[in-house]
């Protein structure tokens, strides 16, 4: 169950962070006629679009499985455990690769636009 829980926050926290990202790269703060800026950063939005997706749908299996974890207790067999455990393991696996390549979204996005903001709000 606690791991159930620290998998909630993990994937509620990356909700906030989505919303951040979206706000950055969608905010006029870089600076202007950098070739394929408006493409890259279309690019990156787009990846960010799938991640809020995929992170939604993580948070909806994270709230059913809490019920899951109930039926365990319901278990008249070992099959029956070994499928709730099973579940549980892929469920772990998912939430696991999905912050893995969120990280790795965010350190791109870091590296794209980092060098590229306004030195000041009246640079165009």
């Amino acid at each position: 169950m606690k791991e159930n829980q620290s998998w909630g926050e993990a994937v509620a926290y990356a909700a906030e962070e989505i919303n951040f990202f979206n706000l950055f790269l969608n905010a006029d703060i870089f600076q202007k006629n950098i070739l394929n800026l408006y493409e890259r950063l279309r690019i990156l939005c787009n990846e960010l679009d799938d991640f809020k997706n995929e992170n939604m749908e993580l948070a909806r299996e994270i709230h059913n499985h809490r019920y899951d974890i109930e039926g365990i207790l319901e278990c008249e067999d070992i099959s029956c455990e070994v499928f709730y455990h099973e579940e549980h393991l892929k469920l772990g696996q998912r939430i696991e690769g999905f912050m893995q390549r969120f990280g790795n979204f965010k350190l791109d996005v870091y590296s794209h636009t980092g060098h590229l903001l306004r030195k000041s709000s009246k640079e165009y």
